[in-house]
């Protein structure tokens, strides 16, 4: 099985990207794909379908070639229900060293105000039994604070990288807008009364990866953001005759294209440096916590 690579920046595809190959539908100059269909292997079992794009230094930051790797659809095995697959993704992200991730998804709104085709940055995320599937080697090592999960560094540049490719017609939602993402496992859609239950919480718009994967960029010592857009209106889960998903066609492709290629744009021009304090909300713990017993 092959070696997990260095590389300091990565994207864990999703929903927003199914049915389109990343990044190749693109055709986007100096985006080359290394490597495809790449399996790697974890203490937990192995990792499928990863690959390696290589940005030429014309598109980045810094002028320097950058080495990205690419998870496909949050690692979520092609024929079973796994959701100790976020683990195994993350587990691959701590070997390689990576230090920025964006994780493209959609959403259903939990908000009359966040509409379908609404692109949106979370500023919180609201998930109330924390993953079960922590990376963590036990409760005495690390201390990971739950205060900025996304990072704002990172969501600066998505939110300006998507004010200039979304589509003129929708918004985009910065963390200025303060939203907070809920989580539910899935696959199932959330129903009419967990939405009420978790807008009452304070969720402004919901899915099936967000919050996991946001914590295990924290205990992995990561930034993290989201790239993801509505696609359940908020009242469609309280209308039988409605589909809860009405977004299809030429209409949800276009969004599926513009995301991709704002995560593409964005994770060329993060910084190569950190100039955020998201890496110093896990901190060790005192060695005598594990040994004074």
């Amino acid at each position: 099985m092959r070696s997990v690579p260095h590389a300091e920046f990565a994207i864990i595809t999703g929903t927003a990207n199914w049915g389109m190959r990343f990044p190749e539908a693109l055709g986007s100059p100096g985006v080359r794909v290394v490597e495809r269909d790449l399996e790697f292997d974890t203490p937990w079992g192995p990792s499928p379908d990863w690959k390696i794009l290589q940005l030429d230094g014309s598109r980045t930051s810094d002028g320097r070639e950058r080495t990205v790797l690419v998870a496909f659809s949050h690692g979520w095995p092609l024929h079973q229900i796994d959701h100790e697959a976020h683990r195994r993704v993350f587990s691959v992200l701590q070997e390689a060293g990576v230090k920025k991730i964006i994780a493209c998804s959609t959403a259903g709104s939990l908000n009359r105000a966040v509409l379908e085709r609404d692109f949106v940055i979370a500023s919180d995320v609201l998930e109330l039994s924390q993953t079960q599937y922590s990376l963590l080697p036990n409760r005495y090592s690390y201390c990971c604070s739950g205060k900025q999960l996304i990072c704002p560094s990172c969501a600066a540049v998505i939110e300006r990288t998507a004010r200039s490719l979304w589509p003129a017609d929708a918004r985009v939602y910065g963390t200025d807008a303060s939203l907070v993402s809920a989580h539910a496992w899935g696959p199932r859609l959330t129903s009419p009364a967990e939405v009420l239950a978790y807008r009452t919480l304070g969720g402004d718009f919901i899915n099936h990866s967000l919050a996991p994967e946001a914590t295990l960029a924290r205990e992995i010592g990561a930034c993290f953001v989201n790239c993801a857009f509505i696609i359940s209106g908020f009242n469609n889960y309280f209308l039988p005759s409605k589909r809860i998903i009405s977004l299809e066609g030429d209409a949800l492709n276009s969004l599926k294209i513009a995301t991709a290629r704002i995560a593409l744009q964005a994770i060329a021009e993060f910084s190569a440096d950190e100039n955020c304090s998201c890496s110093e909300l896990r901190s060790p713990r005192p060695a005598e916590f594990a040994v004074q017993r």
